[in-house]
């Protein structure tokens, strides 16, 4: 008897558990789709997550350009004290000038791209979608100049990287091997 009494508790714990899970599965079944809101909302509700993402792009651009030009005074700082040494730091000098010349460049492009998105053409004040077509032709454009600056700024990193590389190499301290003592 206690055998069966045994399996009718497990049996009523198995129907139990399958009517919950049943009745959760249903509302979420009945629940509307996450994609379906994406949809109704169109092409405008994308555009504006676009500006969105475009202008916190650009302040983060606009941190690491800030950044770049501490890197190039830490350069210069390493230089001062090489100079110090005696060494000739010529190569590193023309490397951290060019460094400096292509973030002149860099911050240009950003700048086109920050005032590209500061005018909002196509956008409210807000970020919503006023004339589609203004507001694709402001993205694009921020866009593209925000490619370039990020080029650019690649490009002297890497160039500035190889140069250091460069010099460090050229310039290793060969360890003085001592002459042993005649006896």
């Amino acid at each position: 008897m206690k055998r069966i009494a045994n399996y009718t508790r497990w049996a009523l714990a198995l129907v139990v558990a399958l009517v919950a899970v049943g009745m959760s599965f249903g509302s979420a079944a009945a629940a509307p789709a996450a994609g379906a809101g994406a949809e109704k909302a169109g092409p405008n509700a994308r555009l504006s997550a676009q500006f969105r993402t475009e202008s916190q792009r650009l302040k983060l651009q606009d941190t690491r350009l800030k950044r770049a030009d501490e890197f190039a005074g830490k350069i210069d700082t390493l230089i001062a004290k090489l100079k110090a040494k005696g060494q000739n730091t010529a190569a590193l000098e023309q490397a951290v000038a060019a460094f400096r010349a292509s973030m002149v460049s860099a911050r240009a492009e950003w700048q086109a791209a920050s005032d590209t998105l500061s005018t909002h053409a196509g956008f409210d004040g807000t970020g919503k979608v006023t004339d589609a077509t203004a507001a694709r032709a402001t993205l694009k454009d921020a866009h593209g100049h925000m490619e370039q600056a990020h080029a650019i700024a690649k490009v002297a990193f890497r160039d500035m990287r190889t140069a250091l590389i460069a010099y460090r190499k050229a310039h290793r301290g060969t360890p003085v091997t001592p002459t042993p003592v005649e006896p």
